[in-house]
């Protein structure tokens, strides 16, 4: 008879009837080759959430448009935004024209906003302090109202965004192609809190500031002109498949091309002059950087003129400090904390536009608008500059009481991306800063203007492709 054993305890080996203990399992740290994977793993996962997502390349040509998913919003009607609004008063039917036939040829979408004129508002309409706004020119009145008239209907609709045109508006034929870059700087400005200063990924090219106080808008902003210039390439952030902004992390948070709308208030990209980053109030350091200060570079963009065309105003003496603080043709963005003239051209979220309704049209407006934009996009608290220009910065800063909230987010490109036309012996209807002193007919900052090529786009002399063949350069290079 065949002999049977029976391991009830499992302690011997199928194979084999002799006794052996059972062997205990090696714990997954003392055995090198699982070491090592487990720390490329976690080492792979660090870098994918801090350095991960996919690049985005930006081509050198200015025509070319940049292949990303959530840019092409950009390419609609309405520049990736859910309105654009126009400004226009009634009688000024020659202006609606042109405005309107610009916005045609380059496919876009446009609703105008009656304009008012000064006399046609009630004395009991004007916020604080009226012993004083009430004695600005109709111009100015004027003008501050029907701004607010936008607004308003920005807040009433719930706009998430909104472009706000003045009707002398213009723009250059690759206006999509700037708009996509500026996208990308919106995002990274407005939503990016990093200390960049303390984070090796960031690198820094600090270059000298070359603004004077005599060739700064310092009536706008007595916050500190900085010594230097921190700089970083635009194609350095996004080419090194560093992650994007949060908010396409957050599927909840209202969609747009150029950031989380909840976290910026104007984009400031249509003026006539703009002043560098001041030193941030929040700073404890004037050496921190971070988006507060800190400027985008984008070098080799042919839609920017040669240094000798980097002209704010004709009535300005001196070239825009970005003439000799740059190499040629070197783009930049950063915050408009340094000062900004001219709202020909702006967008608001609903966040901005909230603010702007509730500061200028209920607390407080003494001046003329686009004067005291500049000062509330200088300041991070919830009270604007209120000093006269003979104040010094010190003065200035006893004046500020931070009450706390959310910081002001106004972000900017220079040049700008839309700029003043100015017609054969065309006046301001304002006539303040940032309106109708230029004599001849021309569009600052622009190459390839839309106005100024009317007549040959209209015609037909340009395909609409890649290249101006047939197009006038009106700053060309030599």
């Amino acid at each position: 008879m065949r002999r049977i054993s029976i391991d009830t305890l499992g302690l011997t080996s199928p194979r084999s009837s002799t006794f052996s203990p059972t062997r205990r399992r090696a714990s997954w740290y003392s055995s090198r080759p699982k070491l090592l994977t487990t720390f490329c793993f976690f080492g792979l996962l660090y870098l994918y959430f801090n350095f991960g997502g996919t690049p985005v390349f930006i081509p050198e040509d200015s025509y070319e448009y940049l292949q990303d998913e959530s840019l092409k919003d950009i390419l609609n009607t309405t520049l990736g935004f859910q309105k654009i609004l126009v400004l226009n008063i009634p009688y000024r039917t020659d202006r609606r024209d042109a405005t309107t036939l610009s916005a045609a040829l380059s496919n876009i979408t446009v609703d105008f906003i009656p304009g008012v004129t000064g006399d046609s508002i009630h004395q009991k309409a004007y916020p604080p302090p009226q012993e004083s706004n009430i004695k600005l020119t109709k111009g100015i009145k004027g003008s501050w109202r029907t701004h607010m008239n936008a607004l308003q209907y920005i807040v009433e609709h719930n706009l998430t965004t909104a472009m706000i045109f003045e009707d002398d508006v213009d723009w250059d034929i690759r206006v999509r192609q700037n708009l996509q870059r500026f996208a990308l700087a919106s995002r990274f400005l407005s939503e990016n809190h990093d200390a960049l200063s303390a984070n090796p990924r960031y690198k820094l090219d600090i270059r000298p500031n070359t603004e004077t106080p005599e060739t700064t808008f310092h009536t706008l902003s007595l916050n500190g002109i900085t010594d230097s210039l921190p700089s970083i390439p635009l194609k350095s952030i996004y080419t090194k498949r560093l992650r994007y902004p949060q908010h396409h992390a957050n599927h909840n948070a209202p969609t747009s091309p150029y950031g989380d709308p909840t976290q910026w208030d104007i984009l400031w990209i249509g003026h006539c002059g703009a002043g560098f980053p001041r030193y941030p109030q929040t700073s404890r350091h004037k050496s921190d950087v971070s988006n507060a200060n800190v400027l985008l570079t984008l070098p080799n963009d042919s839609t920017v003129p040669q240094p000798k065309w980097l002209k704010a105003h004709p009535f300005q003496g001196d070239l825009d400090p970005l003439a000799s603080a740059y190499k040629p043709h070197t783009r930049i963005y950063h915050r408009a904390t340094g000062g900004e003239l001219c709202t020909v051209g702006y967008a608001v979220s609903q966040r901005g536009a909230r603010r702007l309704l509730h500061q200028f049209g209920l607390k407080k407006w003494d001046g003329i608008f686009d004067g005291e934009l500049g000062r509330w996009c200088a300041g991070e608290d919830d009270n604007p500059l209120n000093v006269p220009a003979s104040s010094s910065a010190a003065d200035a800063s006893k004046k500020r009481k931070p009450k706390g909230g959310k910081e002001r987010v106004c972000l900017t490109s220079q040049p700008p991306i839309f700029a003043h036309h100015h017609p054969l012996d065309g006046e301001s209807d304002i006539g303040g800063l940032g309106g109708g002193y230029a004599k001849g007919l021309e569009t600052k900052y622009l190459r390839y203007s839309v106005r100024m090529n009317l007549e040959r786009l209209v015609q037909g002399s340009w395909s609409g492709g890649s290249g101006e063949e047939g197009l006038v350069d009106q700053w060309p290079d030599e």
